[in-house]
């Protein structure tokens, strides 16, 4: 039943279609090594350049005395992952003229990078120009480049600092300087590799951190059409409550009294993906019915827990219970993702503490910082609702 609840967190209700980055932290190097089985990146002299492990946390990549870039990698094999590093040029960044052209002071990553048996390197490069504030995406094959991207004047770059951050999906790229999106581009040619650091020649860089991000994998996937076999799902009646297995779908029927339906899944879990398809069958329009996550029991022997609730006609809520009584998170609101009297898709992404909440593939809602925890999930009707679940799914990881 739909309830004027105090706000605790309001967002704002987001109407375009995306898709979450399930991500997980595949690799991270603050350069403030324990020991030198700590450092990954190279450390020492090639030709005029130096690469080193300095003082403060920062990886330096000194190309003051060298005609020729300084290029740090680490070899690995994605194609799915998101880089991230911060950096600032230290020392003289006027334009240097080499071999007879200007060359502008810039620092950059490298991702996709490959090498074959003769020594042979390609690799894409996003790389700024702080004092032009300028940025490029440049694909680099042995001594050749082809600009794929820019180079355009991009506002987002300070003189100083800067954040670049690069999201690779088999060919798909989106840069991103400081947080704001600078472009995206298909570039089917180099579509894997590793990742690394970039200095443009005469120049000196300075890095805090290096991240890599990866897609999040599975550790278990179940998939319940409500067929009934295996039973995951309890049956009977309970509280007023009927709950069955009726032709492939999965019935709460709360119109009996007025305690509300919950169904739990077995288990507990902490990361997960949950999706469920649901319709009204029964009740006024205006009575919610969804799903619950992050179930914990509360020392006076109830429980608090997420609920993610739609209604037939077409509004929808986040709660969460605090000593059994739910508050909102966000209140009731009309969604035009919300289809009347028909199946509605409901998904939850719960991942490093971020939860992202969807209908029918839109998503409606974000939260960050959740403390991670085991907790119980499952499907929710309310008192006076007889509501029909099918394709239940989900993904631990």
């Amino acid at each position: 039943m739909r309830l004027s609840l105090a706000v605790v967190c309001v967002l704002s209700l987001l109407l375009c279609s995306l898709s979450p980055y399930a991500s997980q932290e595949y690799f991270r190097d603050d350069f403030t090594p324990a020991g030198p089985d700590d450092k990954f990146f190279f450390e020492g002299t090639l030709g005029d350049k130096l690469f080193s492990y300095a003082e403060g946390g920062v990886y330096r990549i000194d190309t003051t005395n060298s005609f020729d870039y300084g290029h740090s990698v680490l070899l690995h094999d994605l194609s799915t992952y998101e880089l991230e590093a911060r950096g600032a040029l230290v020392g003289n960044t006027a334009p240097k003229l080499i071999e007879g052209r200007p060359v502008k002071a810039g620092w950059g990553i490298t991702f996709n990078y490959t090498e074959d048996a003769s020594g042979h390197e390609s690799f894409l490069l996003a790389l700024i120009n702080p004092a032009e504030r300028t940025f490029v995406l440049r694909r680099i094959d042995g001594e050749d480049f082809t600009n794929v991207l820019g180079p355009f004047a991009c506002e987002a770059i300070h003189s100083g600092a800067n954040v670049l951050r690069v999201r690779a999906d088999a060919g798909r790229i989106e840069a991103y300087v400081n947080g704001e999106q600078v472009g995206s581009v298909f570039e089917p040619s180099l579509l894997a590799g590793g990742f690394g650091l970039y200095v443009t020649p005469r120049t000196t860089g300075e890095f805090d951190y290096i991240s890599v991000r990866t897609e999040a994998v599975p550790v278990s996937v179940v998939h319940d059409d409500f067929g009934g076999s295996p039973a995951r799902w309890f049956t009977g009646d309970q509280d007023g409550v009927t709950y069955t297995y009726t032709d492939g779908a999965y019935i709460i029927n709360a119109t009996g009294g007025a305690m509300a339906g919950i169904s739990l899944f077995p288990g507990e879990h902490v990361d997960f993906e949950m999706e469920v398809s649901v319709s009204k069958l029964v009740g006024p329009d205006n009575y919610g019915f969804g799903v619950f996550f992050q179930d914990f029991p509360i020392e006076t022997g109830g429980f608090d827990q997420f609920r993610f609730l739609i209604s037939n006609d077409c509004w929808f809520t986040v709660q969460r219970s605090f000593e059994d009584l739910p508050r909102a998170l966000f209140e009731w609101a009309e969604s035009d993702r919300i289809l009347p009297d028909t199946q509605n898709r409901l998904r939850v992404f719960m991942l490093n503490g971020q939860l992202s909440l969807f209908i029918n593939d839109y998503l409606v809602y974000e939260l960050t910082d959740l403390p991670s925890a085991a907790g119980k999930l499952g499907l929710y009707v309310s008192a006076g609702v007889s509501a029909a679940f099918n394709d239940f799914a989900l993904a631990d990881f």
